[in-house]
């Protein structure tokens, strides 16, 4: 079996453990067909491409492939942009990947801060203790195209706030930790993490918010601080790696409008296997107007953001992980409101629309915000690792004519906002729909129950409890109209109750207006308390049934009658009750095969021999998709495992179980 992750001693980095695995050289077999070879430490552009004289750079290479040409790209860093410039054919796909048992490397930045980090940097002594400044000046940051590459929610890149926005971003190179992204120089320098400023964008005050870079953009220098983390209650969270860079390898970027990767109007591509890295506010893999292009084995570290798709179809990512901005002390306010607040994907508005796209055993970890689906019809988003957003997750946009999203068979776990969409314009949200058109979200595991860093404390709490803010099911920004939403067939756990106590840890009680809604075969576990049976108010035409509610703790308590003693409430008295909801409702331990109340315990959450959740069921209409309707012969079974079924696996070839072992 291939390893292509791994992870490596803290003892190894001169900065600190890696947050994630990774990645290691695949042993991907070379295609049949014509392979062209390109070495960027041997290599030389006067050769033929072949494999004893390859290239040396992308540039030469990339312009002279053919439909069926394989190029390959022996190991090593290539300070180069991936911009392939000739379409495949649907017979001859152009493929463009590592060679096998080799780790390709392109990166957009800046080669001297990892190649030569002595000559790179000298102090500083006017700024803070620890600081440094880069002995060159970069004047290319300072430059301004017009790069579209944020949602229109967002600032773009900070509309009206251009000069507060990050210039320089970046990564510890060893264990590609992120480096933070400074605003303000009064912020690099401050000595405290505490959010002791008079308001979120306060200049004058400072937030020290962990190692990271500012550019200055009256000399055009990049400061750095390395400067240990010192906020109490971080734990095992905090920097006390290497302080000087001059001795250590960064890798920094800060060119707005160099993405690493772009597709742009190229047809029947195949990229794979290689390792993208250098894009500050750039997006790292620009695609657009392209049709039949897979992304195979990529490992994409930061990006602003990791992947902008525009008027594309036929795309397949898989077996790619998307490691975001976030560093183990970053909170949502350190990159709202003092950095970068940064996506993993973002599909925008153009003509045509995104889609038919599939996205399959990928990871999308560590960052502000997640992927950002509303522009993109007919996406299949499965057996994905989500894990570790401190704000938005899945971002799914209002109700439209025709919105067809399946979102099945993933593990998405610490998630400040899981399912989400923001109110773009105050007329949005379709009256009327196709038929099936909405979103379809069935057996997942949707794992609540760890705590999101969302805000620094403002006094010092040593016992870290603003590290343990619990995330929501649904939410979201301005009240739109959500798009109608079938939600069957998973399984959630939270550490408490939900928001208002809203009927099925929210999904039940939230985004109500002007659209229909099934949840039905759920089971919803709690650790502490009694799972809330709270609605907003609702139309007739929602479908609530079939679902388990339980308490870890609290339940077994529980004497009586759960759903007369509980209740069931509308928002307003005045709206009835529907008599058809929750008739086979049940309250009751499910009977997993292993649940304790230590959010970090190793869990499993397939049912037991005898479990109250085998058969009660409703029935599931055979045009909703569910992938596992053939191994739930009988009446249907009740969250996202029918009795008998083993865990799938999730993430880059399937290096982790849907609980999360590896």
């Amino acid at each position: 079996m291939t390893i292509v992750c791994a992870m490596v001693a803290a003892a190894d980095f001169a900065s600190r453990e890696p947050i994630r695995p990774l990645p290691l050289p695949h042993d991907r077999p070379l295609p049949d067909g014509p392979v062209l070879y390109v070495d960027a430490t041997k290599g030389n552009d006067a050769n033929d491409g072949s494999r004893t004289r390859p290239w040396k750079t992308l540039g030469k290479s990339l312009r002279r492939l053919q439909p069926g040409d394989t190029l390959c790209l022996r190991g090593g860093a290539y300070y180069e942009q991936v911009v392939p410039s000739v379409s495949g054919t649907q017979d001859a796909p152009i493929i463009i990947r590592s060679y096998p048992n080799e780790l390709a490397i392109v990166d957009a930045g800046l080669r001297e801060f990892h190649d030569d980090p002595k000559g790179a940097w000298q102090p500083f002594p006017e700024g803070a203790e620890g600081e440094y400044v880069s002995t060159r000046a970069y004047p290319q940051f300072n430059r301004r195209p017009i790069v579209h590459a944020f949602p229109a929610a967002g600032w773009e890149p900070l509309f009206g706030k251009e000069d507060d926005r990050p210039l320089a971003l970046g990564h510890f190179a060893d264990s590609m930790v992120p480096l933070h992204g400074y605003r303000t120089v009064t912020d690099l320098r401050d000595t405290s993490m505490l959010w002791d400023v008079e308001s979120k964008l306060d200049k004058a005050g400072g937030v020290y918010c962990g190692p990271g870079l500012w550019f200055n953009r009256q000399t055009e220098r990049i400061h750095v601080r390395l400067a240990h983390t010192k906020l109490a209650g971080l734990g095992d969270r905090h920097y006390r790696g290497e302080t000087d860079p001059r001795k250590m390898t960064l890798c920094v970027s800060g060119h707005y409008g160099r993405d690493a990767l772009r597709i742009n109007a190229v047809n029947h591509l195949v990229i794979q296997d290689l390792v993208l890295r250098g894009a500050a506010g750039s997006p790292l893999v620009n695609l657009y107007g392209s049709e039949n292009v897979t992304l195979d084995g990529l490992t994409l570290h930061g990006g602003s953001p990791g992947l902008l798709a525009k008027a594309s179809s036929d795309v397949r990512i898989v077996h790619c992980a998307f490691r975001g901005l976030a560093a183990p002390w970053s909170s949502r306010a350190s990159m709202k409101y003092r950095g970068t607040a940064s996506y993993r994907l973002i599909t925008q508005r153009n003509k045509p629309l995104n889609k038919d796209w599939e996205i399959a055993n990928c990871e999308f970890t560590d960052d502000h915000d997640g992927i950002w689906i509303r522009y993109l019809h007919n996406l299949k988003f499965h057996h994905n690792y989500f894990d570790h957003f401190n704000d938005d997750g899945i971002e799914l946009g209002a109700r439209k004519r025709d919105h067809l999203i399946y979102i099945y068979q993933n593990l998405i776990s610490r998630c400040s906002l899981t399912l989400t969409l923001h109110e773009m314009e105050a007329d949005e949200g379709a009256a009327e729909v196709d038929p099936g058109s909405g979103v379809y979200v069935m057996r997942n595991v949707i794992d609540l129950r760890g705590g999101i860093l969302k805000y620094l404390p403002k006094v010092p709490d040593p016992d870290g409890n603003y590290l343990k803010t619990p995330g929501s099911l649904a939410s979201d920004h301005g009240s739109p109209v959500w798009p109608d939403y079938y939600f069957y067939h998973n399984t959630l756990l939270r550490a408490d109750n939900a928001w208002r106590s809203h009927y099925g840890f929210g999904i039940g009680g939230r985004g109500v207006r002007g659209n229909k809604r099934a949840v039905l075969n759920n089971c919803f576990v709690q650790l502490n308390g009694l799972p809330g049976l709270n609605f907003a108010p609702t139309p007739q035409d929602y479908a609530i049934d079939g679902n388990l509610h339980w308490g870890l703790l609290d339940g077994p308590k529980f004497a009586g009658d759960f759903f007369k003693t509980q209740g069931r409430k509308m928002a307003f008295r005045k709206v009835p009750w529907p008599e058809d909801w929750m008739k086979n409702d049940l309250f009751a331990d499910p009977r997993f095969k292993t649940l304790t109340i230590g959010s970090g315990d190793a869990y499993d959450l397939t049912l037991k021999k005898g479990s109250p959740a085998q058969n009660a069921g409703v029935e599931i209409p055979d045009a909703w998709l569910d992938p596992l309707r053939e191994q739930d012969a009988k009446a249907p079974d009740l969250g996202a495992f029918p009795m008998g079924v083993a865990p799938w696996r999730v993430g880059v070839r399937g290096r982790l179980n849907v609980f999360g072992e590896e």
